[in-house]
Order: C-alpha cells, then sequence, then structure tokens
C-alpha cells in the first residue's frame, strides 16, 4: 500500500506541477518583454530582405551547412519582403496582446523561416532559444493578463475592467522554465569536458576577441588568469544545479540572481548584448502570483504609479470596440497585415538594393585597388614574434594549472614560478626563459617546445643558493627573440636557507 501511495503522491505533486491555475503574469511579461528584444535585430535587416533571405540574394540555408541541400524555398524577393513584413506585424501584435496566439502562431513560424534561411548570420544561439519561447508563447493564455485581447474580453463581459483576472494552467511557463533548466544543464556537460575552459584559456581567448560589440572590461579581466578560473568554477556549479535550485522557494532567487548576473557582465565582458537579454527576459516566467503581488506593495509604498502602463492597449481596444459589428477582429488583424505585407514590398522597391531602379541594371561592383589585391594574393606580412604572446607574468602560486598570482618580491628560497600565454593560432615555438641580474649579466637560463596546441608554458626557479639578495629580471625569449620581461626582488638571508643548489626548470 505504501508504494502505491507513493507513486500516487508523485502523479499529484507532478500535476499540480503542471497543472496548477494561476494568473498568467510572468508569461504576459514574457509575452511583452522577449519579442521586443528579438525584434532588435529583425528590424535592422528589413533593409537587406532582398540579399539575405530572397532568391535574388544569396541565403545560406541551415540545412546546407549539413549537406542536406535547400529544402526552404526561397521566394522572389517581392514575396520575402511580404513575408518579413508580416513577422514584424505579427510579433509585435503579440507583444500588444492583440490577437495573440494568432499572432505569435503566425510570427513565430515566420521568425523560425528566415532563421534557417541565414545560418550563417540571422541563426544564433539567442534566436533558437526565441524560436522556442515564441512557439510556446503561441499554444499558451500569455494574452489572459495585460493585453488588448484582456481589455476587450473583460469590457464585453461586464461592461468595465473591473472584473478579475483569469487563472490558467502554469503548464506553458513550466516548459520555459524546463527549457532554461535543459540549456544550463547541458551548457555544463560540455564544459565539464573542456579541460581549457577550467583552466581559464577558453575564456581568455572569448574575452579578447571583438567579434562582438567592444568588450574593455573584458580585456581586462584577461589579464588575472585566477579570475577567470574561479569565473569557470562558479558558472559551472550555477548550471548544474540551476534545475535543483529554480523550482525551490529560495533557491528560484538564488538561482535566477546568478543567472541575471552572469548575463549581465556577459554584456561588458564579452560584447553581447541581446543573448542575455533574450536570456533575462525569459526569467520573467519564473514570477508567481505572490512575485507580482510583493512587486506592487513596494511600488505602492515607493508611491510609484504605472497605471499609464496600460493606457496604449485601453485605448487600441476602445479603437477596436469602433469597428462595425459585422467585422470580426480577425478581419481587422489580416487586413492590418495586408496592408503591412504591401507596404513592405513597396519599401523594398523604394530601396532599391541591388540599384535596378535607379541605374537601369544591377550596380556593377567596383574593382579593387591592385596594390591591395597584389597585397592580398602574393605576400602575407609576417607576424611578429612578441604578437604570439599574450601575457608574461610571475608569482608563487598555481592554480589548476595556471598561475594564480602576481609578484615582484621574493624570500630567498621561495620558488619563482614564470608563466607565458599565447595567442592561438601559433606555430611550435622554442621559448626560453633567462634570469638576468641588474647588470644585465646571465644568471641561468632554460627552455622547452611549446607545440602548436598549447596555449601557456611555465617554468619554475628554486632560489635558494642561486641567487644573492638584489634585483633581478626574468626575460623571455622566443626564437632568439627577446618578448618581454618582469623585474623581481630577492630579500632576506640566503645561507640561512641552506638546501639545494637552484635551478630553472619547465
Amino acid at each position: 500500500m505504501s508504494v502505491k501511495r507513493g507513486v500516487k503522491s508523485l502523479f499529484a505533486g507532478l500535476e499540480r506541477f503542471f497543472f496548477a491555475e494561476e494568473v498568467p503574469y510572468g508569461l504576459a511579461l514574457v509575452r511583452m518583454c522577449l519579442p521586443t528584444v528579438a525584434l532588435i535585430p529583425m528590424f535592422r535587416r528589413f533593409f537587406r530582405v532582398r540579399e539575405l533571405y530572397s532568391a535574388d540574394g544569396c541565403p545560406q540555408q541551415l540545412a546546407e551547412l549539413f549537406g542536406n541541400g535547400r529544402l526552404l524555398p526561397e521566394l522572389p524577393a517581392e514575396f520575402a519582403a511580404a513575408l518579413y513584413g508580416v513577422m514584424l506585424f505579427a510579433l509585435i501584435c503579440g507583444v500588444f496582446g492583440f490577437r495573440t496566439r494568432l499572432s505569435f502562431l503566425i510570427g513565430g513560424l515566420l521568425y523560425i523561416y528566415f532563421n534557417m534561411l541565414d545560418a550563417i548570420g540571422t541563426m544564433t544561439k539567442y534566436s533558437v532559444i526565441a524560436a522556442h519561447v515564441l512557439l510556446i508563447l503561441s499554444v499558451s493564455d500569455c494574452g489572459a493578463v495585460w493585453s488588448v485581447d484582456a481589455v476587450l474580453k473583460r469590457r464585453a463581459g461586464s461592461g468595465g475592467l473591473s472584473a478579475l483576472p483569469v487563472r490558467v494552467p502554469v503548464w506553458p511557463a513550466r516548459l520555459i522554465q524546463i527549457l532554461f533548466a535543459a540549456i544550463y544543464f547541458g551548457a555544463a556537460i560540455t564544459k565539464v569536458q573542456t579541460p581549457e575552459f577550467f583552466s581559464g584559456e577558453q575564456m581568455r581567448y572569448w574575452l579578447v576577441s571583438n567579434w562582438n560589440w567592444p568588450n574593455p572590461i573584458g580585456e581586462l579581466m584577461a589579464l588575472s588568469p585566477a579570475l577567470l578560473m574561479i569565473s569557470g568554477y562558479v558558472t559551472v556549479v550555477w548550471e548544474v544545479t540551476f534545475p535543483v535550485l529554480a523550482w525551490r522557494p529560495l533557491g528560484r532567487f538564488v538561482a535566477l540572481g546568478m543567472g541575471v548576473a552572469f548575463h549581465v557582465m556577459t554584456i561588458f565582458a564579452l560584447g553581447l548584448w541581446i543573448f542575455p537579454f533574450i536570456c533575462t527576459t525569459c526569467y520573467l516566467a519564473f514570477l508567481q502570483e505572490s512575485d507580482i503581488a510583493a512587486i506592487r506593495g513596494i511600488l505602492r509604498r515607493l508611491r510609484i504609479r504605472g497605471g499609464w502602463l496600460g493606457r496604449p492597449r485601453v485605448i487600441a481596444a476602445m479603437l477596436l470596440e469602433r469597428r462595425p459589428v459585422m467585422v470580426p477582429l480577425a478581419g481587422i488583424w489580416l487586413a492590418a497585415g495586408l496592408a503591412v505585407a504591401v507596404g513592405s514590398v513597396e519599401a523594398d522597391y523604394r530601396l532599391d538594393v541591388y540599384g535596378i531602379r535607379g541605374n537601369g541594371a544591377l550596380l556593377a561592383l567596383p574593382a579593387m585597388d591592385t596594390a591591395t589585391v597584389r597585397q592580398m594574393i602574393n605576400s602575407q606580412e609576417p607576424l611578429r614574434e612578441k604578437d604570439k604572446f599574450f601575457s608574461f607574468d610571475i608569482g608563487s602560486m598555481v592554480m589548476a594549472g595556471q598561475l594564480a598570482n602576481s609578484r615582484s618580491q621574493f624570500a630567498a628560497g621561495e620558488v619563482i614560478i614564470a608563466q607565458c600565454n599565447l595567442n592561438p593560432p601559433h606555430e611550435d615555438l622554442w621559448v626560453e626563459c633567462v634570469i638576468q641580474d641588474a647588470e644585465d649579466r646571465v644568471i641561468d637560463v632554460a627552455g622547452q617546445f611549446v607545440t602548436r596546441d598549447q596555449l601557456f608554458a611555465k617554468f619554475n626557479y628554486m632560489t635558494a643558493e642561486k641567487l644573492v639578495p638584489g634585483q633581478y629580471w626574468v626575460v623571455l625569449k622566443s626564437s632568439g627573440q627577446e618578448v618581454s620581461r618582469r623585474p623581481f626582488e630577492l630579500t632576506g638571508d640566503v645561507s640561512a636557507e641552506g638546501g639545494a643548489e637552484g635551478m630553472l626548470s619547465n
């Protein structure tokens, strides 16, 4: 009996987890915020629809990257522009909650279509996440509150806005939550199998790259290997524990708070913009009725009034109520969508990206400068030896194989650790570490091969009975050329240390 009671309790818990009824405030916030962020890059690409998404351009379909050919139809430029305009219109309607499910169904499918047409530029990690969430919104009741549909329904039912909000099952919000739990856990599993992530090498490479927007803070963080290693371990622990904490009363705020901090840091450290906002807006699906009530209480105590935020949807609902009785709301939506499609075709015609209307023919490609062409084809500027190295520092403590501190003063008998970090890619290198005194006399030399798959090299120097107190230099050389040098001071009484003769080794 106890086993049956336990199984029954388990299924009862799952039923409550997915089908407990709440007012969908969190989903409504996701409905308003996520498409708004996702539309930012899509609006910018509107002026290049003909190039990126039509048969007149050069779309690179996702299926082609996997050798499966062109699975999706590539439409003429006019049709592509019309559908792109309908996508933008549908997602905007979803933000305001006008014919919410229809808007997200059409807008979400078109969003996926255009992303898969341009797998090189348009499809990214954040667009994949946004596509999944848009499809979940299309089958949810996210338009039950804070929407034009909700205002119209309440006004038609009670003649005013005093009706209580609708309570619906929470399973769509649970699907979004499970989606992020799976994303983070999968990311952690990938990182666990990548030793370079825990040593900080991979993170350093991301921080110094400028593939996204400028990230000056990231370039400063890259100079601290210890910080990168600690950040790597903290990130993996957070990603692994997210599915465990996300649905706990207190753990939820810890998991989400760390998630917000993590994604905000990617803005300043990695130069990302859209991706962190896509993720943090989806966190709104974790909000419960009690959270919204607490937020409202705080706003009342601070005397902050947000009633004006609802005026646009109320005004839109009042205007829609003035339509002729025989005209359905779906007809209004379709008529507006058709007008947007026609306007998009006209805008594409006016933009005249290829100069067909203005020049009577396709614009000719301008000839490149002959000297530039010769330089690109025939000559390859040799890379300076010092440009192959990212950093060089000395210290006394190693963490996860990386130098964890930076020092310039050592006591007699201590071990000096010199480490150089290299920029990928590089060829096989012969790297030397030289100890010189204040008069540039060579005290000791050690060298090692750094193969093309290595991104750092270390040298250990035992100071006992090898050096007398004074000023010294640690000089890094590659292929016989000096790359960098670091000064250090040796203090204390060497004779008191005893011990073996020092040596420089790798």
